[in-house]
């Protein structure tokens, strides 16, 4: 629907969903990719935010695919080296493109990247209900 009239004159249920902030089904999704720094117990903390497009893949065909517009982020504790081991596999290839030496420089220069990524579930230490996502692979597009 293009028009305010049209979606005035429509039902509840023509309406989009709303975007939800929720972890990705493992699988491969192309996405937008942004990173920020943020302020987390003190600490400056790389951010990743994923911006879903599409799944591309499911690793369980009975999962269900993001919608477009649902989003999720990681954070990338460089106190410790799984942190900075994870970041660096991470930023590597938006480095390479953005043409960064620096890890601030590419940290700010990654904004809206579209990029396709392959992801798993990783489940929170004290709440195995709760999962996060895991950024095994990303490649910009």
């Amino acid at each position: 629907m293009s028009n305010i009239d049209d979606l005035l004159d429509a039902t509840l249920d023509d309406l989009e969903d709303l975007p939800e902030f929720k972890p990705f089904p493992a699988g491969v999704h192309r996405v937008l990719v942004s990173f920020a720094l943020k302020e987390i117990n003190k600490a400056t903390t790389p951010e990743l935010t994923l911006k879903g497009i599409e799944t591309l893949e499911l690793a369980d065909p009975s999962a269900e695919p993001l919608k477009e517009g649902d989003s999720t982020s990681i954070i990338f504790k460089l106190d410790n080296e799984y942190g900075q081991g994870k970041f660096k596999k991470i930023a590597a290839p938006i480095a390479a493109v953005l043409g960064t030496t620096t890890n601030r420089e590419t940290i700010e220069g990654c904004k809206d990247m579209e990029c396709i990524i392959i992801t798993s579930l990783r489940p929170d230490k004290n709440d195995k209900d709760k999962f996060y996502t895991n950024v095994k692979e990303l490649n910009v597009v």
